[in-house]
């Protein structure tokens, strides 16, 4: 007659048989695998338990151990196996562990079959003091080798599953506690069994294994213990490149994924459960969650400017009840930058379309009319000298010789104009003495200033040396200085001067002439403006050459700007590098 014991560790064994058989269709599953052969050795051992208290002679209780240990020597290896992969951790099953692990296996099973030198056994005998029929069995050696060992493993397991479980939250959490819970039972009914404290000495361990089964198929069908996707989407989560942060209805955290680090580094796994306010108030935005909220933020992140996309989206469970808010932030960064590239190459061909405007507008107007002048001019002058009215005659010629200098001061504008825009002029800084550069620009325009009667006045301090490009600071001051002779009314002064102060120098060109609305002042140095404005002689003027001053002047660090007063003249500022020797004076 089969004893209760038997019946119950028969069902105990088709329990986790049927466990082993079911857990195949998860085989993709991490760590689904190794559950299977757990089950499965665990069936071995409860058919064998089962077999061995119904067995009455000492060779059919040693044939049915033998059945047993095929199970329970393999059990810790696939113990630690099943735990790595399931926790995320298979990148600790490494062959240096491994091999060693199964080696103590196979020598387990090898060592129980022929208990080679007594090292498992040093005796057995049956015992028919209890009221089942059990064998005693001295302990060998490598008995308690084997002890030690399935210990190590399931202790290294209970850790394992204990560390997913204090790091995740949700369903992840439950599923990580039936595990460690499905360990842990029977490694204590293991530890009962060891010291002597089961009844009858009988091995509690298979009977324990009853509860794990019942607690792995209630996670199984209810928290779907070896679905791929739950754990699959985990890992996703925590792979994803947009940053996530999770919380409850109350704005508690519940989970984040590394790249939300990049935005909060401030969180951490103790804060979970906690609310996230303090953490969320570096964002004003996120003061108040609304589903469906999307915006662009800027964050500096170790010095360097970061732009997101943040989107807030609410979880809602049955019945439109909210469960839930998660914050995404997708780095935009490349995106930004490319749009601001875009931004300026649109504003470059801008200019470049107003330069070419302004060219054509320069070319058909005051060109045209120079010529057209010219032409006239000359025509009336000949006419004049066939008449013999000398007076006449030098008087045109002056207009005529004015017209030229003005026109020929206008191309060299456009030509340098054109030249910086289409392959860029070199530039070449030097030391240069400031005061040499304005007496060659005076003694170039003297015969301009000289018919308006102006007079030129130079504050350069002579021993002043600047850092610049020669060429470029002469078309500088050569426009600056023109515009101030155009501009002047006859008999005025033109003054120059200049000033020193960390490490720039100003200069600074005043006349006494006509002056500049604020209007006008606006668009001065504006290519897309057309400023054209005739001066006290009827000058003509284009206001190319304050965009080419300006583009200068650019070039060598500095700025230019103006100051004017309708009726009481102008003056314009430039700034250019002193020389290291004045700097270090």
């Amino acid at each position: 007659m089969a004893h209760p014991y038997s019946i119950l560790l028969l069902s105990i064994s088709l329990l986790t048989l049927s466990l082993a058989v079911y857990a195949l269709r998860y085989a993709r599953s991490p760590g689904a695998s190794a559950y299977s052969i757990v089950m499965a050795c665990l069936s071995l051992y409860s058919f064998g338990y089962a077999f061995e208290l119904q067995a009455s002679e000492l060779p059919q209780i040693l044939f049915w151990l033998k059945i047993e240990y095929i199970g329970i020597s393999f059990l810790p290896p696939f113990f630690i196996i099943m735990a790595a992969q399931y926790t995320g951790m298979s990148h600790l099953l490494k062959a240096w562990l491994l091999v060693p692990v199964f080696m103590i296996s196979f020598s387990t099973l090898f060592l129980e079959f022929t208990n080679y030198d007594h090292l498992f056994y040093s005796h057995y005998s049956l015992n028919n003091t209890v009221s089942l029929i059990l064998a005693d069995f001295g302990k060998g050696p490598w008995y308690w080798v084997h002890q030690i060992f399935t210990n190590l493993m399931l202790l290294s397991s209970s850790i394992l599953y204990f560390l997913m479980f204090r790091r995740t939250v949700g369903y992840t959490r439950k599923r990580a506690l039936i595990m460690l819970l499905a360990l842990v039972i029977p490694w204590f009914f293991y530890m009962v069994y060891l010291i002597g404290g089961s009844p009858n000495k009988i091995d509690l361990s298979p009977f324990s294994f009853s509860i794990a089964g019942i607690l792995t198929a209630i996670g199984i069908f209810r928290y779907h213990l070896l679905e791929y996707v739950p754990m699959a989407l985990e890992n996703v989560f925590s792979s994803m490149t947009v940053g996530i942060v999770i919380t409850d209805e109350e704005k508690c955290l519940v989970s984040f994924n590394p790249p939300a680090l990049e935005i909060f580094p401030d969180l951490s796994s103790g804060m979970k459960g906690k609310p996230v306010d303090p953490i969320f108030s570096a964002l004003p935005c996120l003061a108040e969650l609304t589903d469906g909220y999307q915006t662009d933020i800027e964050i500096s992140h170790h010095g360097a400017v970061r732009y997101y996309h943040l989107q807030v989206v609410a979880v809602r469970a049955k019945h439109n009840r909210l469960t839930g808010w998660v914050v995404i932030f997708n780095n935009i960064t490349d995106r930004k930058l490319k749009e601001t590239e875009l931004i300026m190459v649109e504003k470059k061909l801008k200019d470049l379309n107003a330069s070419k405007d302004k060219f054509f507008a320069i070319i058909a107007h005051d060109l045209r009319n120079a010529f057209h002048l010219i032409i006239n001019m000359s025509d009336m002058v000949s006419d004049n000298i066939l008449k013999d009215d000398k007076e006449a005659a030098l008087r045109k010629s002056r207009i005529i010789y004015d017209t030229a200098v003005t026109t020929y001061s206008l191309l060299q504008n456009l030509l340098d104009w054109a030249l910086m825009q289409l392959k860029g002029v070199p530039f070449k800084p030097m030391d240069l003495f400031l005061a040499d550069l304005v007496d060659t620009e005076f003694k170039n325009l003297k015969t301009l200033a000289e018919q308006k009667e102006l007079v030129f006045q130079s504050g350069i301090e002579k021993s002043l040396q600047i850092h610049g490009d020669r060429e470029m600071l002469k078309t500088v001051l050569r426009n600056l200085i023109s515009n101030a002779i155009k501009y002047s009314h006859p008999g005025g002064m033109i003054l120059l001067k200049n000033s020193v102060g960390q490490g720039m120098v100003t200069v600074e060109v005043c006349d006494e002439g006509i002056g500049m609305t604020s209007e006008e002042k606006n668009k001065l140095f504006k290519i897309e403006n057309y400023l054209s404005k005739k001066g006290t002689a009827a000058e003509n003027g284009t206001g190319l050459g304050l965009k080419l001053c300006k583009e200068f002047i650019r070039k060598h660090g500095g700025d230019i700007w103006v100051t004017s007063e309708t009726g009481k003249g102008s003056t314009f500022y430039f700034t250019v590098p002193a020389s290291v020797r004045q700097q270090l004076q």
